[in-house]
């Protein structure tokens, strides 16, 4: 796996982290403003999705994998750390909760796991920046 690795440009590794990165202070910049958004909303509004479709599911499944996961294995398989893999299996299971869990309104307004993530995808993905540079 290191071998396939090897073949991206560390370059495009870096640009990628930047770019999540970025997504990630957005969210936090914005999440006042979202916050307020939810709050707006009814509880009873009906909804054109089921928010339990499995497709919806897949969706966001889908949006975790290029926002989060692939950090995560990128990370574990350029460092080849134990520590990085178990902080990785926690920030994924976190991830994987919210993304199987939260899918209803009321959920979403409750729960504050999405603000925590983007908290720890920063610090986890600038650490991985440093030693990219570092390394």
């Amino acid at each position: 796996m290191k071998e396939m690795i090897d073949d991206f440009s560390d370059h495009f590794i870096i640009i990628y982290c930047i770019l999540i990165l970025w997504v990630n202070i957005d969210y936090l910049r914005d999440y006042k403003n979202i916050r307020k958004g939810l709050d707006e909303l009814p509880a009873d509004e009906e909804l054109m999705l089921d928010p339990n479709s499995i497709f919806l599911m897949f969706i966001k499944m889908i949006f975790e994998f290029i926002r989060r996961w692939i950090i995560y294995l990128l990370a574990f398989f350029i460092t080849e750390s134990i520590f990085v893999l178990i902080i990785g299996i926690i920030l994924f299971l976190m991830s994987l909760y919210d993304a199987v869990f939260n899918s209803s309104l009321a959920r979403v307004k409750s729960t504050r796991i999405g603000l925590y993530l983007a908290i720890a995808d920063i610090i986890f993905i600038t650490g991985f920046i440093i030693y990219l540079f570092l390394m």
